[in-house]
């Protein structure tokens, strides 16, 4: 049975028989609030598991009994651990094999513990999913840590970490981004963790109101939506849109309340957290946003990537969906086939992580026979189901297309021509690769073991 833990913190089990590496990975996943027990004789597994646990890192290369077997002792009797391999073979043939017999995830060795970081939270998360989406808890967007992050990119896990730094402060936070990244959800993950946690949070969107209706929203009798969020935190979604009048008079509040705060000491003053699609120093230079506002409000700044920008989330915002959907309905999960995730993953959702939940939940709707399927996405989705050209098609015409007179060839000889033109292209750099072709790293290992990729087409086996 996996652990019912807080989001930030996983229980880890990590069988190796090298001390050096336990003490190192050890020493390095407590640092980051982790629990880990360390095993160095894989037989041991079993009684070890009579604890909860919530990630299995699990070396592939065991002396008595291999990890291969072990993964698949994990994935019959204990299937809501996301099992992580470990292996110092770097060859494609073992790693696709794992993926294939159910690991969650692998780990070359020497180990790079930045990706170590990442793949432990994301295959936290994924059993955390998993038992959500058995109705052990419903409430899925809610937790002592605040509302989850999905994380599986870089670029995500950098905001996290900001998120982290600036919680625990008083200081005003700006955050940028498209609509529909995940602004809201980022300024209540920073209230949630922040000593204000036990404090309202309360969202005005300046958007949606015309002046004199927000003015009275935000300042109006018994002092307003200012008023309501004291001692907690203010959400001001699309601050940007605020007429000139109501910068003059939010500018005048936050002044008052940050006159008041030094003369008394104390913490009892409102929180401000504003977001914006809007570039707001553009819009200072320009004369529509005032400078003085912009400085009291932009003090620590955090930016949410589009979804586009951060293609590595996509297939665990997917998941997180369908399991959300299915916990609400009362429901078991509907399966996203790897195709479907493909498809998801190469597709540049203009509405960001809202457009792409729209569709998933749509999806999940009408799902038939426990599965969604290809069949089943909307035309303008399908049409990434297989790997784009744009960018990685050799200067040479070797994917036979910049003749008009070509024959139509079979698409898994042009898929084999554009991962090798993309493998070259990159330097045989794996993560880039897959990248450029709008697909996830462990795809792109299944479809270069697929194709008989060598090391003479670049890639690195």
């Amino acid at each position: 049975m996996a652990a019912a833990k807080s989001a930030a913190t996983a229980r880890i089990l990590l069988i190796d028989d090298d001390d050096a590496i336990c003490g190192l990975v050890s020493k390095y996943l407590q640092h980051h609030g982790h629990d880990v027990q360390t095993l160095s004789d894989g037989r041991e597994m079993d009684r070890a598991l009579q604890a909860p646990f919530d990630v299995i890192l699990l070396d592939m290369g065991l002396p008595g009994i291999d990890g291969l077997t072990l993964l698949d002792r994990v994935t019959r009797e204990h299937p809501e651990i996301a099992v992580v391999m470990m292996t110092a073979v770097t060859g494609v043939d073992s790693i696709v094999d794992a993926m294939r017999r159910g690991a969650f995830d692998y780990l070359t060795k020497p180990l790079d513990l930045q990706r170590l970081a990442i793949v432990v939270r994301n295959a936290a998360e994924s059993t955390r999913l998993r038992l959500e989406s058995d109705g052990l808890r419903a409430a899925m967007l809610r937790g002592d840590g605040g509302p989850h992050l999905i994380c599986g990119s870089q670029p995500m896990s950098e905001v996290i970490s900001l998120v982290e730094r600036v919680a625990a402060s008083r200081i005003p936070v700006l955050i940028y981004g498209e609509a529909g990244a995940g602004k809201e959800l980022v300024a209540q993950r920073i209230h949630a963790r922040s000593r204000r946690r036990d404090g309202p949070f309360v969202v005005v969107n300046c958007a949606q109101k015309p002046t004199e209706v927000l003015g009275g929203l935000l300042f109006g009798e018994g002092g307003g939506r200012f008023e309501a969020a004291r001692g907690g935190t203010l959400f001001l979604d699309e601050v940007g849109e605020l007429s000139a009048e109501l910068q003059a008079r939010l500018h005048r509040g936050l002044h008052d309340a940050s006159v008041q705060e030094r003369r008394t000491g104390a913490d009892g003053d409102v929180r401000v957290i504003a977001a914006t699609v809007k570039h707001l120093p553009t819009e200072v230079s320009r004369g529509t946003f005032r400078a003085d506002l912009f400085y009291r409000l932009n003090v620590f700044s955090i930016t949410v990537p589009p979804l586009r920008d951060r293609k590595d989330d996509i297939q665990a915002l997917a998941r997180y969906a369908v399991a959300r959907f299915a916990a609400r309905e009362n429901q078991p999960p509907p399966t996203l086939s790897d195709d479907v995730l493909d498809a998801l993953s190469a597709h540049p959702w203009p509405g960001n992580v809202r457009e792409l939940n729209n569709v998933v939940e749509r999806l999940a709707l009408v799902a038939t026979g426990g599965a969604i399927r290809l069949e089943d996405l909307p035309d303008e989705i399908r049409a990434h189901s297989s790997p784009r050209v744009a960018g990685v098609a050799g200067h040479d015409g070797a994917l036979g297309l910049e003749d008009d007179k070509a024959a139509v060839r079979p698409l898994h000889e042009i898929e084999r021509e554009m991962m090798i033109a993309a493998l070259r292209e990159t330097e045989g750099n794996v993560s880039e690769a897959a990248r450029r072709l709008g697909i996830g790293r462990a795809t792109f290992y299944r479809r270069a073991q697929r194709h008989g990729l060598t090391r003479e087409d670049g890639f690195p086996g």
